[in-house]
């Protein structure tokens, strides 16, 4: 007879994280040995759903797999290290958190509206927000943002700027409350090999609309969410996030890039809950310069590599039209059953035949599965990795040497001098190694010196000592 704590949790091999536990459902007697309440679900059915097996066919790293040929992991892959990192955080946060709660609730504060939350039940609630966080994507990811969800209007909220564009976090907050929350309401357990710290407490349960929360981007206000829930979200949209302590690592790894360490245990032993919001303590400030040091590295060596720049251009003129072709003008939001259909084998299935000269048509119709020649002809340069464009000027700029966009764009522009009367793009990228929103950083973390008080200030001294913008400027011109 199988060890009730072998019967209850999974080991799946993690080239970033060792061994990443997901929780298996339980029969009754099973449940019985375990010390645990019978369960209709576990982790295990919410990876098996559709939703979440399609992200094995959304690559992590769109058009850069054709620059780094070892880059070929999934969205699939880099949730489940999420998830695994969240979890993480849940653990070593949940006794400062607890206490800033109980201290509140005692004072007849904010968080005394909502019960304390047991252990497994923070745990579980971030390991389904870190899982669930890319559940929206659509093919190449952030391109299918910029190229097609940016068409729509995003859903209206009280907190949310009106002239906010669709994108893949709407969709996940659409799918993970329309088709998923089911399962993630039925879950009662993180996994743990004691049963004390795996079962929720009686009566709890994860909401849905927690985790669409947590994974919203900007991230919201809503009051109505219970304050614990609220304190967690900097984990998701803060200085530092579990999403980019995960793809940091595992997107260096998986290309072959040596960026450093990345200390996440220290920083994470170093971090707590205080009355203020997520801190960290002054010794982990390092840790945490090491990290988005690391972070920027990646920008500069594998996100802005010129040829990765060169393909995106070609892609820029491809995607739209090809998405239209397979899924038609509709906005993803009221067909989410075509859109669980719509992955990148199926459009790099379709782009092979148009780049072989099939199933083109000067004139479309959207949902026709046909392209123009020019969009097949494209395509076939992208599936070649033969870009139709090359660099002939660069310019990198930071914010310690004063550079911004407009004076990239006009050095570019004086470089690109001698190509004058050839087919030229300008393109710049941004990489910030502050957080998305730099206005949120006094908000999102605090640091805790060393005499116990809490100072930002500190903080700023390590944003001072990073190039806190880089503006990689390159002029193309067109090459075939």
């Amino acid at each position: 007879m199988a060890h009730p704590q072998f019967e209850a949790v999974n080991l799946i091999s993690d080239p970033i994280h060792g061994y990443i536990e997901l929780t298996k459902r339980l029969t009754p007697e099973q449940s019985g040995r375990a010390g645990l309440a019978p369960e209709s679900v576990a982790e295990e059915d919410l990876l098996d759903t559709p939703w979440l097996q399609r992200l094995r066919r959304i690559s992590q790293l769109q058009s850069a797999r054709w620059v780094f040929p070892t880059a070929e992991h999934s969205r699939f892959t880099h949730g489940l290290g999420v998830m695994h990192e969240a979890g993480l955080w849940g653990r070593a946060l949940y006794p400062t958190l607890r206490e800033v709660l109980l201290a509140d609730t005692l004072a007849e504060g904010e968080a005394s509206e909502d019960p304390i939350p047991s252990e497994p039940l923070v745990v579980e609630t971030l390991r389904m927000a870190g899982l669930l966080h890319d559940v929206g994507h659509g093919p190449f990811a952030h391109f299918f943002d910029e190229h097609v969800l940016a068409r729509f209007p995003a859903p209206p909220h009280p907190s949310r700027d009106p002239a906010k564009r669709l994108s893949h976090e709407d969709l996940g907050q659409a799918i993970i409350e329309r088709e998923l929350g089911a399962i993630i309401g039925g879950l009662r357990r993180a996994p743990d090999l004691q049963a004390e710290r795996a079962a929720f407490a009686e009566g709890e349960s994860i909401e849905p609309r927690w985790i669409g929360f947590l994974i919203s981007k900007p991230p919201l206000a809503d009051p109505t969410m219970p304050l614990w829930v609220r304190r967690l979200q900097p984990l998701f949209s803060g200085l530092f996030t579990v999403d980019n302590l995960d793809y940091v690592r595992r997107d260096a790894y998986m290309t072959g890039v040596s960026t450093g360490p990345v200390d996440a245990d220290r920083l994470r032993r170093y971090s707590f809950m205080s009355e203020r919001g997520l801190a960290v303590y002054e010794p982990g400030l390092g840790a945490l310069e090491q990290f988005l040091a690391s972070r920027l590295f990646m920008y500069n060596t594998v996100y802005f590599h010129r040829t990765v720049r060169a393909i995106d251009l070609d892609l820029e003129e491809v995607f739209g039209p090809s998405v239209r072709a397979l899924f038609g003008d509709g906005n993803p939001l009221d067909d989410l059953a075509a859109y669980a259909a719509l992955d990148e084998y199926a459009l790099l299935h379709q782009a092979s035949l148009w780049a072989g000269g099939r199933s083109l048509d000067p004139d479309p119709a959207p949902g026709s599965g046909c392209v123009t020649p020019t969009v097949g002809r494209l395509w076939r340069h992208v599936l070649l990795r033969q870009p139709t464009w090359r660099t002939i000027a660069e310019v990198r700029r930071d914010s310690r040497s004063g550079g911004t966009r407009a004076e990239v764009e006009a050095a570019l522009v004086a470089g690109a001098g001698a190509a004058v009367g050839s087919e030229l793009r300008l393109d710049l990228a941004e990489a910030d190694g502050r957080p998305q929103n730099p206005l949120n950083v006094r908000g999102s973390l605090i640091v805790a010196r060393r005499d116990g008080t809490l100072d930002s200030a500190p903080l700023d001294d390590l944003l001072e000592r990073l190039p806190a913008v880089v503006v990689v400027g390159r002029a193309y011109m067109r090459s075939a």
